[in-house]
């Protein structure tokens, strides 16, 4: 078996707190002066996601399953963005190799589409999802094309061609810690808790 372990989801969110996880940070220079920010390739996202109480049987015995298997092989979760309406993106991927800095160039969007303000999506590089979101409203030109300003900066080179999951952008990393637990109680039903996801690269 292979990952990731895409975790269902039928139950899957009571509460969920994104986070970004920044590998730079800010140069405050002891003898006075501006603080220069230092940005470094890495910084990247993670999400702790708080699970309802379920009944144990068939869905914490599927969740109970999934999170282990999910601990050895990775795991993946859809992004939720409540609220806002993807609409009908059509089918973007990556517009050239070797890209870098904070403009991803795209191809293959439905003309006139709006990436909207901090619309997260994710692009698939040799089998890793890696998640970005739009620095800015940008609207793709008449022939499908979209030079996207987005935070945090590319981390690895897509090539050309490669798959961005705009309509359902997917989180895909470890679980953290070193163990999968969950409370069985006599109900019967099962609470997980809060686990927490956090991309690898």
């Amino acid at each position: 078996m292979t990952g990731p372990i895409f975790l269902p989801e039928r139950r899957s969110v009571k509460v969920d707190r994104p986070r970004m996880i920044d590998f730079g940070g800010a140069l405050k220079p002891i003898l006075g002066g501006p603080v220069t920010t230092l940005m470094r390739l890495g910084t990247r996202f993670a999400i702790d996601i708080t699970i309802p109480l379920m009944r144990t049987e068939p869905d914490g015995r599927t969740w109970g399953g999934l999170l282990c298997q999910a601990k050895l092989f990775g795991a993946a979760i859809y992004l939720r963005q409540d609220g806002l309406e993807i609409g009908m993106p059509g089918t973007p991927v990556v517009n050239g190799a070797g890209q870098t800095g904070m403009t991803l160039n795209l191809r293959g969007f439905r003309k006139g589409y709006c990436m909207r303000f901090d619309q997260a999506f994710s692009v698939i590089v040799s089998g890793q999802r890696y998640v970005y979101r739009a620095a800015a409203d940008t609207v793709a030109a008449a022939d499908g094309t979209m030079a996207l300003p987005i935070y945090p900066m590319i981390r690895k080179p897509a090539p050309d061609g490669a798959t961005c999951e705009v309509e359902r952008p997917v989180l895909q990393g470890s679980l953290a810690g070193n163990e999968v637990a969950w409370t069985r109680l006599t109900a019967p039903y099962c609470d997980f808790g809060t686990i927490s996801i956090s991309e690898d690269a």
